[in-house]
């Protein structure tokens, strides 16, 4: 693409206008988890890029705490605002979740990048993408948004900026550039948007309420069941106290259509504890859909993850219901090569047993090789992560490290959860 600076026109953003229109409380939310930036600028993950090769000058103003960005109709659909951190932060196997206030005024995708380096990698680039994900959430436009996107890694990788791209869609469409703002982002362990209402309300403010730790959840699990869906394990906390609900939402017991299921809680049959399953998912719980420790799945419900709550005592732990069925789909999305079956079927609705390890092949096109594949598993996956807060499904990367030298790998047991989308993640030779 040849372009010049002639033809590129900024947009002159009236920030302090939009301000007063739309709100600064909505855009500025200061907390002791925020994250504070020492520079900002422009990132695009496609080499080409006019604003990589230095033929096009990104567009950024910080005013009140809040930055303008001009999403130019010139970068590639991962085309952003760059924020470059004061201070790194680690990604961890456990999942942390990074809030980003953002005001846009087109409906789309929205993503964030993660920018940094492997700490045993003395030599790698601290430009080096470690994470794509989207948000759990739809942003919708014309409002301020808490869009939330949970992160985790392998431990030692050290993110160093971040990129916010408030359009993740193809340009191909895109007539005229136009302006994105964010405001505060923070980390944090909630997978709540503070923006969205509040869905199974709880009765008392989760924040510094603790019972005695005899008296928490350590576990909750399917009674006479020994396989890996059966069981959901609370953090270990070295305390004589410990949080009085605890969020495991990252988590799900498994079932199957027209299952009866008998709780159990630190691994005693839950009883007359209460068990409330969200069978029709709309958000609430309704007396119909609260039980005695025992529930009877119905025959005829759909496939799905639904909100679980089990209460002992003053304890309360909400995870999630995974309802399966015996086989589930791969496919596969990308450019720049492509996944297949390791005996070369194509992963297209491709069939395979629920629960069961299955191998694939990453095929790069010419010039490319790969950086590793990223798996989607759940249902609905092309639709909101977050259904009423409830996730509906997962998304994780397999590093290149877990692939052999011909690019067949496995994707393991514990991610064949669900439907399967499987990218591979392409890169210039």
């Amino acid at each position: 693409m040849k372009l010049s600076l002639l033809l590129y026109r900024y947009i002159r953003p009236s920030l302090v206008i939009l301000l007063l229109l739309m709100g600064l409380r909505g855009a500025v939310a200061l907390s002791a988890d925020s994250l504070a930036w020492r520079s900002v600028g422009v990132y695009d993950s496609w080499e080409h890029s006019p604003f990589l090769t230095g033929q096009l000058q990104g567009n950024v103003r910080v005013e009140q705490g809040v930055i303008a960005f001009q999403r130019s109709r010139y970068g590639s659909n991962t085309y952003g605002l760059r924020l470059d951190l004061s201070n790194t932060f680690e990604l961890t196997p456990q999942p942390k979740y990074i809030h980003v206030r953002l005001l846009k005024p087109k409906a789309g995708r929205t993503m964030l990048i993660g920018l940094g380096k492997r700490r045993e990698r003395a030599g790698q680039s601290d430009r080096t993408e470690q994470f794509w994900v989207y948000s759990t959430h739809t942003v919708e436009p014309g409002q301020w948004t808490d869009a939330v996107f949970p992160v985790k890694g392998a431990g030692g990788i050290d993110i160093h900026s971040l990129v916010v791209v408030p359009d993740c869609e193809s340009t191909h469409n895109l007539a005229s550039d136009f302006m994105a703002y964010v405001g505060t982002i923070a980390i944090n362990d909630s997978p709540l948007s503070a923006t969205l209402s509040s869905n199974y309300p709880l009765g008392f403010s989760p924040e510094d309420t603790t019972v005695a730790a005899s008296e928490g959840v350590d576990s909750v699990s399917i009674v006479g069941r020994a396989d890996e869906g059966a069981v959901v394990r609370a953090p270990k906390v070295d305390s004589d106290r410990r949080p009085r609900y605890a969020n495991l939402l990252e988590h799900a017991l498994e079932a199957v259509p027209g299952e009866r299921i008998v709780f159990a809680i630190n691994g005693q049959p839950a009883g007359k504890s209460s068990v409330s399953v969200d069978l029709d998912n709309d958000g609430r719980f309704a007396a119909t859909e609260c039980f005695d420790g025992t529930v009877d799945l119905p025959a005829s419900i759909p496939y799905g993850c639904y909100r679980l709550r089990l209460e002992r005592g003053l304890a309360v732990v909400d995870t999630r219901l995974n309802v399966h069925p015996q086989r589930v789909t791969i496919n596969q999305e990308g450019r720049n090569g492509e996944v297949v079956a390791a005996d070369g079927r194509a992963l297209a609705a491709l069939s395979v047993p629920f629960g069961k390890p299955f191998t694939v092949r990453v095929v790069p096109s010419h010039g490319f090789t790969f950086s590793g594949v990223r798996i989607r598993y759940g249902y609905k996956l092309n639709a909101d992560r977050l259904l009423h807060g409830t996730p509906q499904y997962v998304e994780q990367v397999i590093p290149r490290s877990a692939f052999k030298s011909n690019g067949v790998g496995t994707i393991p047991a514990e991610l064949v959860r669900g439907d399967i989308v499987v990218e591979g993640i392409f890169v210039s030779k």
